[in-house]
């Protein structure tokens, strides 16, 4: 189903928009609050932002959560539409109302809420119509006869009604929920009475108001029909203010420390931040915003809201931070949301950073603050706090250099694979938790590890976790490196993805590769370092042989061996000795697996074969023999050898004659795929049938010739068309 603002949607399923996360948290925290006081709540958005879909799903979740509660809270929808002023909009509120309550099952509502209510109602009817100056009291008489009769004036006594229906709400100890909805779309006279009404009627005990409107339009009514500013307006009324598709938040030094000190200590988990940097983060972005207590409950109000859900996925400091802004400094807040390559960077912005033309960012960010009505000084110190690529742009160094892993292994704003995350709620981007990837590294055993984690794979996101645990590296309890290390060994062959954000592409198992030997680093003596690879060499299976090579290969080259043409000492990570004796155990598995199963289709064979030609030529050579009986095995044998290649003209295969003219010439294979049998071609994979397209095109052409994949499908559809005929 297509989704359409015009027609709000009520539940999690219908959501297309990520709102659900937010939504259901919106509604979990309404239905738990247990504060006896009135709450009014503000969701701001623009039309079509999806305000009426959120305050359905929230709803929806509190009948969910409510599904077994026996003092269920009520929940009333207020349409204020039809009326003809202010007293009958008052009339019309009381009136639906109780009429909400008529309809419950919990008779003592009915009977005692129910009773004070019209008590409360009657008497603020009649004191609405004592007459003004210019008017007629015969007409007030009238008014009053036709009302409630003549002894309604007697009884209007509206402080004593409204101590008793207040006293009636305390007993009954039921949370009454009121939304009013599209108050935006009311004209300027009546965004007036409404909010006047909620002033008026709203500090009721366990009564929470939920208020959806555009921020924009409400402000600009509130100002011309007041002559006030209408965002103080709004705030007087509105205790928890939250913004679609962004959020808003308020804090103040003692009161502002010990209210978030509540917040932290009633979260189930633990909550670790870094006090240097919690410092400087308060000194400038929460300090310079926060002047009144009102800023203060504002900003901790909307913060328990969000921390909430999220304190497991992001930094306490950042979000402490962004909050604040939200809150108090929303221009700010906004530019920092939609200028995510000013503040995170990534590729084109460091590719302008290093060029000849670099603008001056302090001046290009100082105007175009003072533009927006923020003060550019303010901005660019809390900025430049959070995010250091900012920092450095504009020339504002706060702190030392902070590599990207840190960044991201704290869960910082400023990581530009986590940034939305702050702003949009939206916990889809979240591939894997940190909590199931904080018990990878601290809880659980090797069973448990492979199961989560191939089950990662599976699901296609073992991408971002292992991007996500090797940030943490420096975190692993040393006790636990050798069983995460060898668990990372046994499985990394055969991880499936590749990191695609960026032009230069990395693969699943790359990344993996560095990960373990962040790892391995990290190990103390030569000793524990070379158990677990050699633990790892000799249990490696056919999907690892790649993975294993790689390694030994890399140990190759930081001791000028094999093409290494100088040693570099601080990659020695063990003593030669123990590197030969793992050449021949790895030889061994080859032989091993070689003499068991097919092992051409072994991912990256290229480098496996190339070790094996190195530390047993002889039986690498006899492999061949037995594998060049067959055309097709040669051909499968150059399609292994092929290396992939990315450029701006898209991506493709190239055969570098080095590789395999020892064994088979480059005109010998030609010749074979020109006058091989196309009836045949299901033989060979479809990513094999693009290799040897590419091997055809690119026969006798330089490498800058070489085509693209889409070239070699072409021939490819041409050969199966050959078939056919």
């Amino acid at each position: 189903m297509n989704y359409s603002t015009d027609r709000p949607i009520d539940t999690r399923e219908q959501d297309l928009l990520g709102r659900s996360s937010f939504s259901n948290q919106l509604g979990k925290a309404i239905y738990e609050y247990n504060g006896k006081d009135g709450l009014v709540i503000g969701l701001f958005g623009k039309w079509g932002t999806g305000k009426t879909s959120v305050i359905n799903m929230a709803v929806n979740e509190i009948n969910i959560l409510a599904e077994n509660d026996e003092n269920k809270p009520m929940i009333m929808k207020f349409a204020p539409w039809n009326y003809s002023d202010k007293d009958n909009l008052i009339s019309l509120f009381f009136q639906s109302l109780k009429n909400k309550i008529d309809v419950q099952d919990n008779e003592e509502l009915k009977n005692k809420v129910g009773k004070a209510l019209s008590d409360y109602s009657g008497a603020f009817d009649a004191l609405s119509l004592v007459p003004v100056v210019g008017s007629g009291i015969a007409a007030v008489l009238k008014t009053l006869a036709q009302a409630q009769g003549a002894n309604l004036m007697q009884c209007a006594d509206l402080d004593k009604t409204r101590e008793i229906l207040e006293k009636a709400l305390i007993k009954a100890d039921k949370k009454i929920i009121i939304v009013i909805d599209d108050i935006d779309r009311l004209t300027n006279s009546q965004i007036r009475d409404v909010f006047q009404l909620v002033k008026q009627v709203a500090d009721f005990p366990n009564v929470i108001y939920v208020l959806a409107m555009d921020r924009e339009v409400v402000r600009n009514a509130l100002t011309e029909v007041h002559n006030i500013d209408g965002n103080e307006y709004l705030e007087k009324i509105i205790q928890v203010p939250f913004e679609l598709p962004e959020l808003r938040k308020s804090k103040l030094h003692n009161i502002f420390f010990t209210k978030l000190d509540q917040i932290i200590n009633d979260l189930p988990n633990e909550v670790v931040w870094d006090k240097n940097y919690w410092s400087n983060v308060f000194r400038n972005c929460v300090e310079p915003y926060i002047n009144t207590l009102r800023d203060v409950n504002r900003l901790i109000n909307t913060f328990q809201f969000r921390y909430g859900m999220l304190y497991q996925e992001t930094s306490f400091e950042d979000m402490v931070g962004i909050t604040t802004l939200e809150v108090l400094e929303p221009e700010l807040y906004k530019w920092i949301c939609n200028n995510k390559d000013a503040v995170c960077g990534g590729f084109m912005h460091g590719f302008l950073f290093n060029s000849g033309n670099k603008p001056d960012y302090r001046k290009l960010y100082h105007d175009e603050f003072e533009s927006l009505g923020i003060n550019p000084d303010l901005a660019i110190s809390c900025v430049s706090t959070m995010f250091p690529i900012f920092a450095k742009d504009v020339n504002e160094y706060q702190y030392g250099y902070q590599p990207t892993s840190d960044i991201r292994s704290k869960m910082r704003v400023a990581h530009e694979g986590r940034f939305e995350l702050y702003f949009m709620l939206d916990l889809d981007d979240i591939k894997v938790s940190r909590s199931i990837i904080n018990a990878c590294i601290y809880e659980f055993d090797r069973d448990a590890l492979s199961t989560v984690i191939e089950e990662i794979n599976k699901q296609g996101n073992i991408v971002y976790f292992l991007e996500e645990i090797r940030s943490l590296v420096d975190k692993i309890p040393y006790k636990r490196l050798d069983l995460i290390a060898s668990v990372m060994l046994g499985l990394q062959g055969g991880f499936k993805g590749e990191n695609s954000r960026d032009i230069f592409t990395i693969s699943a198992c790359d990344i993996a590769e560095y990960f373990t030997n962040d790892i391995i680093k990290r190990f103390k003596t030569e000793k524990e370092k070379y158990g677990i690879i050699r633990s790892a060499v000799e249990s490696v299976n056919k999907n690892g042989l790649g993975t294993m090579a790689r390694i030994i290969n890399r140990m190759e080259l930081a001791y000028g061996r094999l093409a290494g043409n100088s040693e570099k000492k601080d990659e020695q990570i063990i003593n030669l000795v123990h590197l030969e004796e793992l050449e021949n155990i790895y030889v061994t598995r080859v032989h091993d697996i070689a003499n068991s199963e097919p092992i051409l289709d072994t991912n990256e064979f290229k480098i496996v074969f190339y070790l094996w030609e190195c530390f047993d030529k002889d039986g690498a050579v006899d492999y061949l023999e037995g594998l060049f009986k067959t055309e097709v095995n040669k051909l499968k044998f150059i399609c292994a050898m092929a290396g992939k290649w990315n450029g701006t003209n898209g991506s493709g295969w190239s055969f570098y004659p080095k590789n395999y003219s020892e064994y088979i010439s480059q005109d010998e294979v030609y010749n074979m795929i020109q006058s091989f049998d196309k009836n045949k071609l299901d033989e060979f994979t479809d990513i094999e049938q693009i290799k040897l397209a590419s091997f055809a095109l690119n026969y006798e052409k330089t490498e800058m010739d070489h085509v693209n994949e889409q070239e070699a499908l072409k021939l490819v559809n041409e050969w199966k068309t050959e078939k056919t005929e």
